[in-house]
């Protein structure tokens, strides 16, 4: 059966890795962890993980790795829809924003100019100026995540899932964003085996924490130029990604809070761009009509305030589930 779309994929993420200058995975395959990512959920859920790091109880032989890392196929092309529908969303709402703005002749001679230039990032506006296809697209991305998120597709729904196209000129802005939201989720995996985690037990918080630490600071101190932007967005992205998976919010007593999760690597980075507050908000508003939540604070400039309002909403709610 023909594997999702975002397979297509999976060579970028690797080069992502070579841009990663202090990640030494020849060390780590020295160490016994496969290089070979195993890939499970190749045709729908319900997800059997997102991505986890396993040691063999049985060695085939001395050459047998002793550690490998599974990766959800399902999960990962969840994770790129959710980016698609929060950078088409956010820059759409940028775009009109200004395009509002002009007097009707700037309006003639900017959709003129859209029409004529045949540039990449002029397409790129052309598509997202018409807001009512934005919308509709961004709803039927949400009804195929609920739908991969709980059950097999048959080979034709496969099929339909390649109208969204990673090859066009949203679809190549979306991917630098997925790439990196992606290693983000390897890279933590990579950090139990790296910071020799005991993988006899059971996970502990602590454990969690650390994993999340290294694979943090790994992309950011690493990232440079014009992927460090991407990286960074593509982190918040994929902590978001996780509460799509459990709506829940609850404590699974292992990993972070997920909220509290969120919210402490965005509070390391709010600082260096107003970029991240805008991608928040949109990320939390996105979670909050897959959810069926209708009581998030409205999105609305500006990004900086309204992220606070839903950060005090969305923690209440993580606690209220919790007592």
């Amino acid at each position: 059966m023909k594997c999702f779309p975002v397979c297509g994929l999976n060579e970028a993420i690797t080069k992502s890795f070579d841009k990663i200058i202090s990640l030494d995975i020849a060390k780590g395959i020295r160490e016994g962890l496969d290089p070979t990512i195993r890939l499970v959920d190749e045709q729908g859920g319900p997800l059997t993980t997102i991505a986890e790091i396993k040691e063999r109880s049985v060695l085939i032989d001395k050459d047998t790795p002793k550690r490998y890392v599974t990766l959800s196929v399902t999960y990962s092309q969840i994770l790129w829809m959710i980016c698609s529908i929060v950078m088409r969303n956010h820059d759409s709402i940028a775009i009109n924003y200004e395009y509002d703005k002009m007097s009707s002749k700037q309006k003639i001679d900017f959709e003129q100019e859209l029409l004529n230039n045949g540039s990449v990032i002029t397409r790129y506006e052309r598509e997202l100026l018409d807001e009512k296809k934005v919308l509709s697209d961004s709803a039927n991305m949400l009804n195929t995540i609920e739908i991969l998120s709980t059950r097999k597709l048959s080979a034709e729904e496969i099929e339909e899932l390649y109208k969204y196209d990673i090859t066009s000129d949203i679809g190549t802005r979306v991917n630098s964003l997925y790439v990196f939201a992606i290693s983000f989720i390897l890279l933590h995996e990579f950090s139990h085996h790296s910071l020799n985690h005991d993988f006899k037990q059971i996970g502990t918080r602590d454990e969690e924490e650390a994993a999340d630490h290294n694979a943090f600071w790994t992309l950011y101190s690493d990232m440079e130029g014009e992927y460090r932007n991407s990286a960074l967005l593509g982190i918040l992205c994929a902590l978001v990604s996780l509460i799509f998976i459990d709506t829940s919010l609850k404590d699974d007593g292992v990993h972070p809070l997920p909220i509290e999760r969120i919210f402490y690597f965005y509070d390391i980075l709010k600082e260096e761009s107003p970029k991240y507050a805008g991608l928040m908000c949109h990320l939390f508003y996105t979670w909050a009509v897959y959810s069926h939540d209708e009581n998030m604070p409205p999105l609305e400039a500006p990004y900086e305030d309204t992220i606070e309002k839903i950060r005090t909403y969305m923690l209440e709610i993580e606690h209220n589930n919790n007592e």
